[in-house]
């Protein structure tokens, strides 16, 4: 099943905005927190062992030919399929 890159905004408890958005549509430099991990239970499991799971914070690096992301200090390879299926919601745009 494909997924579409999507955008929305979302309201905290303290009423502020913040910009959710698969992972895939993040641009080097960005900061951003997980907000959910849909892929097959297996990838789950690895990403989650890895550090990558719901709340972790993450620092995108780059993104020419997959994408390279910072996750509590581990440097994580990831591809277009599997970022596709990671919603985040952003923290910090770089510039």
């Amino acid at each position: 099943m494909p997924h579409r890159f999507r955008s929305a905004l979302t309201a905290e408890a303290d009423g502020v905005p913040h910009r959710t958005c698969v992972l895939a549509s993040c641009v080097p430099g960005s900061r951003a927190t997980v907000v959910n991990i849909a892929c097959a239970p297996d990838e789950g499991c690895r990403l989650r062992a890895l550090g990558l799971y719901e709340g972790s914070c993450l620092h995108v690096v780059d993104s020419r030919h997959c994408m390279l992301v910072d996750v509590r200090g581990t440097r994580l390879a990831l591809g277009n399929a599997l970022t596709s299926g990671i919603t985040v919601q952003l923290e910090r745009l770089p510039g």
